[in-house]
């Protein structure tokens, strides 16, 4: 008897880390950034590991605007416009804790792209940068992760994956 309530003891532990997850995540409905969304938040947005690293250096929490299942791999989208309309940011939450940006920075006619795994596209940059990062954690196989996967997959799944 002893060794069954134990059993379920564990079985309860090693499920309920599962349950404290949430998903989709809620909506903190704070689209309106704290800060400019300019190139030079962008390069500091290279150091983020995951959305709440985002969330900080934007001094908001964004506004989901979706939720999206794309093959196997499910994330949330959340949006900001900068202090007084200065810059956009779209950013791409996976559940696997990773994420992606799109962003549009004020005052620079190109967008910025950049993941939570090192990626980081951007033209207009001095000097022009075009960094393909690790093998994001939503790209399901691994047998290579190179410059053609990169432009189609640095901001999620892109069909066929």
């Amino acid at each position: 008897m002893l060794s069954r309530m134990i059993s379920l003891a564990a079985l309860f532990l090693w499920i309920a880390p599962a349950q404290a997850e949430e998903w989709p995540p809620s909506d903190p409905n704070e689209g309106t950034a704290a800060v400019a969304i300019t190139r030079r938040l962008a390069q500091e947005l290279r150091e983020a590991h995951e959305l709440a690293d985002v969330q900080q250096k934007a001094g908001s929490l964004g506004k989901r605007e979706a939720i999206e299942a794309i093959g196997s791999a499910s994330r949330a989208i959340y949006g900001w416009a900068g202090r007084d309309g200065k810059g956009r940011m779209r950013v791409f939450a996976y559940r696997s804790g990773g994420f992606a940006a799109i962003i549009d920075p004020a005052g620079s006619p190109g967008e910025i792209v950049l993941n939570s795994c090192g990626a980081f596209t951007c033209r207009d940059c001095s000097p022009p940068v075009n960094a393909c990062g690790r093998r994001p954690s939503w790209i399901p196989h691994d047998s290579h992760w190179d410059t053609f996967d990169c432009p189609h997959t640095i901001t999620g799944p892109q069909g066929g994956y």
